[in-house]
């Protein structure tokens, strides 16, 4: 009967150190962390009618509904409501490329116009492991080097590498 209770505790000791619903964090250095990061900074046109809030819970829902790579989708604003930035990431790049093809090639390319009636571009930074391929997609589509910030400047995409660090998953 010891016996038994031992085998038992003991399995119940096992299966709460190999539950995967455990609390504990998992630590996944940069080295070998997938994630992208992706800042997009917008000024408000003057003049724009702009509700943020609606807007960013509308995209955020499309987003969450039809967009598994992404991990989050915020929206932040300045004090006098004439600046934004986007910050948007994904489990990798790919989780990128497949939200601008949409975009710039799917179904929420006639969405754009909206997009453009309240906002300028006025920088793009992505953080992470950049591909050569998704590079070559931001300029093959336009994005990178063809748009010019409010004051009439070339936006260049700021591409970061990590150099260390970790995320808890």
């Amino acid at each position: 009967m010891k016996n038994l209770y031992v085998l038992i505790v003991s399995l119940i000791t096992l299966s709460c150190v190999n539950n995967p619903n455990n609390n504990e964090p998992i630590i996944v250095s940069d080295a070998q962390n997938e994630d992208l990061i992706v800042l997009v900074e917008w000024s408000i046109n003057e003049g724009a009618e702009v509700n943020l809030e609606e807007w960013n819970d509308a995209w955020s829902k499309m987003v969450i509904e039809s967009e598994p790579l992404t991990t989050s989708w915020r929206f932040f604003i300045n004090e006098n409501r004439s600046r934004v930035t986007m910050y948007e990431s994904y489990t990798n790049w790919k989780g990128l490329m497949h939200h601008d093809k949409r975009i710039t090639e799917g179904d929420l390319k006639d969405r754009l116009p909206e997009v453009f009636a309240r906002y300028k571009f006025e920088g793009v930074t992505v953080l992470g492991p950049v591909t050569d391929e998704l590079k070559q997609f931001f300029l093959d589509i336009g994005f990178d080097k063809s748009m010019n910030d409010s004051e009439g400047k070339l936006i260049e995409f700021d591409y970061r590498t990590s150099i260390g660090g970790y995320a808890k998953k």
